[in-house]
């Protein structure tokens, strides 16, 4: 409890914690801010919890050195994420039925937000259709992996993938 407590002061409170804030400065994005800490635009708009179109300059932002990474741990359903080997956050994950999901290192090749899904009979389903599979978020591991939302928030914990790693979608964006 104390671990998850300090590392959500730390990756996920605006207060300043790690490194001397960023100054925003006449002309600044939020995206290439980001693009220098190695981290989602979103993430800093979140710690922060600026609107990304409302920089000022001078404004003092939250910034982590990036990028964060992930360790899933088959056996126990478990996804933790991590930054430069320190502990921020564990998740819950649905696995593959029958040791379908892949071993190895992966790297996020594609974010894609309301991703479209075929079935395996070639079926599509639009990124907007409350029964695709992948729920609101894909994370593309190649390969057809990767990590991704749900619309079967009772198969976390559980292995019923097709060998994909599911998460809750409030947990996946």
């Amino acid at each position: 409890e104390r671990i998850d407590a300090s590392a959500k002061a730390i990756y996920f409170s605006p207060q300043r914690h790690i490194q001397e804030p960023y100054v925003v400065q006449s002309g600044d994005q939020l995206r290439k801010i980001a693009a220098k800490y190695h981290v989602p635009w979103q993430y800093i708009a979140k710690l922060n919890r600026t609107d990304p179109k409302r920089l000022r300059e001078g404004q003092k932002l939250k910034v982590i050195d990036g990028p964060f990474g992930a360790v899933v741990t088959l056996s126990d359903f478990e996804l933790v994420i991590h930054l430069q080997g320190q502990y921020v956050r564990s998740y819950r994950v649905c696995i593959g039925k029958d040791g379908s999901s892949p071993v190895g290192k992966f790297k996020i090749l594609n974010k894609v937000a309301h991703p479209q899904y075929t079935d395996p009979d070639g079926k599509v389903f639009s990124g907007t259709d409350p029964k695709n599979p992948l729920g609101k978020f894909w994370l593309d591991l190649g390969e057809s992996y990767g990590i991704h939302g749900t619309i079967e928030p009772n198969s976390i914990g559980k292995a019923e993938s097709r060998g994909r790693i599911r998460l809750p979608n409030e947990d996946v964006a």
